[in-house]
């Protein structure tokens, strides 16, 4: 491919963003405005590295925003770990590798910050190889007791001086020869085994030329064998334009999944709302060429006609009449464009595969503040949706609350302060309501209730017998009919049950649904003239009521399964924050250094939970969840909750 596309990870305030804009300085590539704060999504830059078209995917540092992350790999030729040497290495490296690996995108690392006083890129290095299993390997070195380092090039096995872009090579000081041969044989050694031929001359003759050592370099890369290594400073540009060198000569080649029926097709993998140049579409071609002034053609079966293409250049958005294999395409208002897309300038047969969005970890009620908020959070919604698919609107079935799920507390609170700053929409958010059930202990036979009601004319008159009893847990509920005689038409059974039914809506303790009942409707009287569907609905929702009261309800709260990962170090804490929430470990299993935790845990209980697990592991660990059944609440926990819905209904 004629473009390179390289996605830059690392932990927040690693130097990503520092290292994208020196990037863009060695390249003599003009920027408009330093980025300010921390990055929350995916922004693009644009440069040419030896006239070549280069592309670099500024990604978040922080959990909330994973998601951001699985995008860029799905698109990038290779991704760059910034590893901050002044600060201990985060569990997000660990991530960032797990991310990587799931979409098969060769990783190295650039271990930033050794200009400062408080650098240890030694440790760091050593740090990252007990985090992350693949084998990472140094292709950079520094030596040096004091600042600045002198860097050396095992591959040219030379020290290494830099002046602008231009670099000049050296004899390495005679103190650090011996280990410099020693980090050199380990490099040769390791990419050796990238080919037969190279793995016989180094065991003949001990040597590997630069030319072969870079081709197992790249080899080693595109099977996702190893990890290079290289080190420097983002902020001085120390050791960069060796890298930006060394980058050209061993790029790998990654294999995309093919649409062989197609002449030209490309990925949308970030959409974006400007509030001047309205809808972005950010994709990348990955066969053929795009053509301003054309037709487009989705994986979701439409088409829509669009004239300009951009490209990135900078940190803008340029103009250009066609797009070439493996660049950065922007499309500007083709509403046709969702993330996640196949595009292509003809009908599609196929689509390519997009990657599975985090489980949310954190939900919360969107309350609209006003009349005028309240008509327009639907639209915002909708372009939130499409700049981050890792965001889960919905309305609750039940309570009727309008739900957001992320990643964490503060990717919903930028989601809200996005709502408010970008689409002029306030809310103010809570915790959601817990859908409890209600239930009965016992069964109740032969419960009676007479509806009867004269108002001049025609009356309304019938009764009904039923006999109640409580179903195993997550059966729901069961109605029977067994009349025998002639005492009830049979043409109103429907309208009993269907007053039972709304019976359930609302049960006596707390006005919850009432769930794992049976009733048997055996009995009952009705009158010729003044029995209809409207005097058995009622009969049978008063029947329903009154049993229940005999027969000992009780509060049901949920239960969701949790499936926990975690540091080994943590576990011990982790399990027993579990106990104080009531829940229940089902087992533990090793995966490597982490334990996953199957548990089951009460939902409210759960609610900020993310929080909770953030803060016992130091943000290492991640948990997903689903709901599981309903048990009877304790006795203290129904008393909270019934009291809470009593003040609520008098308010």
């Amino acid at each position: 491919m004629k473009g390179r596309v390289i996605a830059v990870f690392g932990s927040s305030e690693s130097g990503k963003t520092q290292f994208i804009e020196k990037v863009l300085f060695l390249t003599q590539t003009k920027t408009k405005s330093a980025k300010k704060g921390p990055t929350t999504s995916i922004n693009v830059y644009g440069c040419l590295l030896k006239g070549e078209p280069l592309y670099l995917i500024d990604t978040p540092g922080d959990e909330n925003f994973i998601g951001e992350l699985k995008w860029a790999s799905t698109v990038a030729d290779l991704g760059i770990l910034i590893a901050d040497s002044t600060a201990p290495v985060k569990y997000h490296a660990y991530r960032i590798f797990e991310i990587s690996r799931e979409a098969g995108l060769p990783l190295i690392t650039f271990v930033n910050k050794i200009d400062s006083e408080k650098n240890l890129w030694a440790q760091t290095i050593c740090d990252l190889q007990d985090l992350i299993e693949t084998l990472q390997i140094p292709v950079v070195y520094g030596f040096n007791s004091a600042i600045p380092l002198t860097l050396v090039d095992l591959l040219e096995n030379a020290s290494v001086k830099e002046e602008g872009k231009d670099i000049t090579f050296g004899m390495p000081p005679e103190k650090y020869r011996e280990k410099i041969k020693t980090l050199r044989e380990q490099l040769m050694e390791v990419t050796a085994e990238a080919k037969d031929e190279f793995i016989e001359k180094y065991l003949e003759t001990g040597e590997l030329t630069k030319e072969e050592i870079t081709e197992g370099l790249k080899l080693s890369l595109e099977n996702l064998r190893i990890i290079p290594i290289f080190i420097g400073s983002a902020l001085t540009g120390a050791g960069i334009p060796l890298f930006l060198k060394r980058l050209t000569e061993f790029y790998p080649s990654r294999r995309f999944f093919e649409l062989k029926e197609q002449s030209s097709y490309g990925f949308v993998f970030k959409t974006l709302y400007d509030p001047y140049a309205g809808k972005l579409s950010f994709g990348r071609v990955l066969k053929g060429v795009i053509k301003s002034d054309n037709l487009l053609y989705t994986s979701q079966g439409k088409e829509e006609k669009y004239t300009q293409v951009l490209v990135p250049k900078g940190d803008t958005l340029e103009a250009s009449k066609e797009i070439n294999e493996g660049e950065i395409v922007v499309f500007s208002k083709v509403e046709a464009l969702k993330t996640g897309d196949t595009f292509s300038s003809e009908p599609l047969k196929e689509a390519l595969p997009s990657p599975d969005m985090p489980t949310p970890m954190f939900t919360l009620a969107l309350i609209p503040e006003t009349r005028a908020d309240e008509d327009k959070i639907s639209g915002a919604i909708a372009k939130l949706k499409e700049e981050d698919p890792s965001l889960y609107f919905f309305r609750h079935d039940e309570t009727r609350e309008l739900l957001v799920s992320g990643l964490g507390k503060i990717h919903i609170e930028k989601t809200v302060e996005k709502l408010r700053e970008k689409y002029g929409v306030k809310v103010k958010t809570s915790l959601p309501k817990v859908p409890y059930r209600e239930t009965i202990k016992k069964g109740i036979q032969g419960v009676i209730y007479r509806h009867k009601k004269q108002s001049g004319g025609r009356g309304q008159f019938a009764e009904v017998h039923f006999h109640v009893s409580p179903l195993e847990r997550g059966k729901g509920f069961e109605f029977i009919e067994t009349l025998t005689g002639m005492n009830v038409p049979r043409n109103f059974v429907p309208a009993v049950e269907k007053g039972v039914r709304e019976a359930m809506e609302k049960g006596i303790l707390a006005g919850f649904p009432v769930v794992d009942i049976k009733v048997q409707f055996y009995d009952g009287k009705s009158h010729e003239v003044d029995s209809s569907d409207l005097a058995f609905k009622i009969a049978a929702f008063h029947c329903l009521k009154k049993a229940l009261e005999q027969a000992n309800a009780v509060l049901l709260e949920p239960f969701m399964e949790l499936e926990i990962f975690v540091p080994d170090d943590t576990v011990g804490e982790v399990i027993g924050d579990l106990n104080s929430k009531r829940g229940r470990v089902l087992n533990l299993e090793k995966r490597g250094k982490h334990t996953k935790i199957r548990a089951q845990a009460p939902m409210a209980e759960l609610l900020e939970y993310v929080v909770t697990l953030n803060g016992l592991t130091a943000g290492r660990g991640y948990f997903v969840s689903r709901f599981s059944h309903y048990e009877e609440a304790p006795p203290f926990v129904a008393e909270k909750v019934i009291a809470r819905a009593k003040a609520e209904a008098v308010e």
